[in-house]
């Protein structure tokens, strides 16, 4: 039975790393004019952004505070928050882990088809 669920979080942890890859790449693509621009709902892609790192904390970090770094930071910033869910959730139950890697990466997909 284990094996069939290592499978399963290789998997979800899979889909999660591949929305962090291309988080990363669509962010460090945009430039500050894009930024600027209004993403519905949000006011702009920055202010997106940085409402899904507030997301990304509260599901994985115990809402640590984000700190307001540079447009040149949002990308690690996605990064690294993303990551460490990712790692917390080792330490979790099988569901509450499983449940921890989804929710980070449906809320990761939010915020790429948000700035699409």
């Amino acid at each position: 039975m284990a094996e069939v669920y290592h499978g399963a979080m290789t998997t979800a942890a899979a889909e999660l790393e591949t929305e962090i890859r291309r988080l990363r790449i669509r962010i460090i693509s945009l430039t500050t004019a894009q930024l600027d621009e209004a993403a519905s709902p949000a006011p702009s892609r920055r202010a997106a952004i940085r409402e899904a790192l507030t997301e990304f904390s509260q599901i994985g970090s115990d809402a640590r505070p984000v700190p307001a770094l540079g447009d040149q930071n949002l990308a690690d910033q996605v990064v690294v928050l993303l990551e460490h869910g990712q790692r917390s959730a080792q330490s979790l139950p099988e569901p509450d882990r499983e449940n921890r890697i989804v929710t980070l990466t449906e809320a990761a997909v939010r915020l790429r088809r948000t700035l699409a």
